[in-house]
């Protein structure tokens, strides 16, 4: 969420302040309780001498912040709210919300997937002295896991059949194979990840959340990405590159994200994985371009 308000403020070509909020337990529960209840941290907010011109939130939980911070300033500042908040849209100027969502709004701009933080010309300004990790072969290839959510819990089972699959292909290659799992990735997962990869690869490398953050600095030494197919916001990042993205796809499907990789599938952007890694004529995600044209039309800035 925080890489999606970043993404849209670098658009928006202002400067920006990130501002790293935990709401109270009631104004994230009661959103609507924003237009009576100013939590003192965010009147501490509007009591300085630059106040924001418009405010970015981000997620179900941030909606009551935006109203709370309206109430206040009402006119005085735009309110832009991505994703559902699950609340009658007349209480935001403006949202952003995946398109695969189907809601609709005369205040609505609907987006292909998530919006991204970095594009390819951001990674072509990346040096190797960026991050540690170095190309040890021809061919490097990522898989990027995800994990557990409210729909999807997937199976150890699934994760060592996910295994056997990326070996496959990163033998095929000859390749090297750099592993991220996220904060939703089982312990119980990444020991099968670990253990599987270890014994069957010798050019092997996991990092884990807590480490040092390579990402997305490492993408520029990779030359095939592989994501589990439980997240729209890597999905949505990696499509926006020229890189070969393939998804390999969990039993138990979650109907928004399959519906939004199935549009990707139409568009030539990503390819399934079952287990060969190739190049393909891939076209890249346009959703940052596309949102910031709808953004600026709507408030009339060009």
């Amino acid at each position: 969420m925080e890489n999606q308000s970043i993404a849209l403020a670098k658009l928006l070509k202002n400067n920006f302040k990130l501002i790293h909020y935990n709401p109270p337990y009631l104004l994230k529960k009661f959103p609507l309780l924003g237009k009576f209840y100013i939590p003192f941290f965010l009147r501490q907010i509007i009591n300085t001498d630059l106040l924001p011109s418009i405010i970015i939130t981000t997620g179900r939980r941030m909606a009551g912040t935006s109203i709370a911070l309206k109430s206040i300033l009402k006119n005085n500042v735009k309110t832009i709210h991505i994703q559902n908040p699950k609340l009658s849209l007349d209480n935001f100027d403006l949202l952003l919300i995946p398109e695969h969502d189907r809601i609709k709004g005369k205040n609505v701009i609907q987006t292909k997937g998530a919006l991204s933080f970095f594009d390819e010309e951001d990674l072509k300004k990346v040096t190797n002295s960026s991050f540690s990790t170095k190309k040890t072969k021809k061919f490097t290839v990522l898989l990027m896991v995800g994990g557990n959510s409210k729909r999807q819990k997937p199976q150890n089972s699934e994760y060592f059949d996910l295994c056997n699959k990326v070996i496959k292909g990163v033998k095929n290659l000859d390749a090297q194979l750099i592993v991220t799992v996220s904060r939703r990735t089982p312990n119980k997962a990444i020991k099968v990840l670990q253990s599987t990869f270890s014994k069957n690869l010798n050019d092997f490398k996991i990092f884990f959340p807590n480490e040092q953050n390579l990402y997305p600095q490492i993408l520029k030494i990779i030359d095939y990405i592989i994501v589990t197919s439980d997240s729209v916001n890597m999905i949505s990042e990696l499509a926006t590159l020229s890189k070969p993205l393939f998804i390999s796809h969990f039993s138990e499907k979650n109907e928004k994200i399959s519906s939004f990789i199935s549009d990707l599938k139409k568009l030539n952007i990503v390819k399934d994985y079952e287990g060969d890694l190739f190049k393909f004529e891939k076209n890249r995600l346009q959703t940052n371009k596309n949102s910031i044209l709808q953004i600026n039309k709507f408030f009339g800035l060009q």
